[in-house]
């Protein structure tokens, strides 16, 4: 599932120190930051992608009322979010 399993450890050092050469986090895609906004995409997935969120329909209904009370409590105001089996998006505004 994820090419970094497949990578050999000559590979991943090669990964990572080109990732440190740009100032990448070491874990995940670059994160971009602008002192021009004040929109925020929040994104989490499950470990291995399983579907631990979604396990039944009321477990996925639960996780979403967390889910939006805890970032209700934080964030100036809720765009849009998205709650999958495996994952969830939440784009928020945060002064």
């Amino acid at each position: 599932m994820y090419r970094w399993r497949r990578l050999s450890y000559q590979q991943r050092a090669e990964v990572l120190a080109d990732r440190r050469r740009r100032n990448h986090p070491c874990h995940s895609v670059p994160h971009i930051e602008s002192d021009c906004t004040s929109l925020y995409m929040l994104t989490a997935a499950c470990f291995e992608h399983s579907p631990i969120i979604g396990s039944s329909p009321e477990r996925i209904g639960e996780f979403e009322s967390d889910l939006l009370e805890v970032i209700n409590q934080h964030a100036d105001r809720v765009f849009v979010w998205c709650v999958l089996p495996n994952h969830y998006h939440v784009l928020v505004e945060y002064h």
